[in-house]
């Protein structure tokens, strides 16, 4: 008995961290920003999901579960290959990898989505924004629907699921 309750001592603790994810991929504490630069590496690579959804940092034997307001990564730049043929993405975490034109969106605010690491969902930060915006056309001219071409081929973008880059999640 006393080891479930100690269970779920810590469990009730890892939901009351106070680490959060705001929109700009910013880690916060208790609403205020951690500025830290190797404390934020730490926690942006030791990010993960859990099986029923949630994001926890796991750090040591230490765990907390995160607090995600738009998408557990960010999209912090965009590196284009020459002549468009393909389009890296920096995240949030350090990491690289080749954008999947397929999964790009945009949300009712505007701003850009897409899908990294599998099935994760990831929000463009301003600067990514800007850097990927300078790749996207409107297609046909005056029609107000936008596509990026990538290696000659027309990638549609399309509307965010709910119209959002992402329903706030608390984990």
């Amino acid at each position: 008995m006393a080891g479930s309750q100690e269970e779920e001592g810590l469990r009730r603790l890892r939901r009351t961290s106070g680490l959060s994810l705001d929109a700009e991929g910013r880690f916060l504490h208790r609403g205020e920003p951690i500025t830290h630069a190797r404390t934020l590496e730490l926690l942006h690579r030791s990010l993960r999901r859990e099986p029923g959804g949630c994001y926890m940092v796991s750090i040591g034997r230490e765990s907390a579960m995160v607090a995600i307001e738009a998408a557990p990564y960010a999209v912090r730049a965009v590196l284009a290959g020459a002549g468009g043929e393909h389009f890296c993405l920096r995240l949030s975490d350090g990491t690289e990898e080749p954008l999947d034109p397929s999964s790009l969106a945009v949300g009712a605010d505007g701003v850009l989505t897409c899908t990294v690491k599998g099935d994760h969902p990831a929000r463009f930060t301003r600067a990514g924004q800007l850097a990927m915006g300078a790749h996207i056309e409107e297609d046909p001219p005056g029609s107000e629907c936008y596509a990026l071409f990538v290696n000659g081929r027309r990638w549609p973008v399309r509307a965010a699921p709910g119209g959002g880059a992402g329903e706030p999640a608390e984990g």
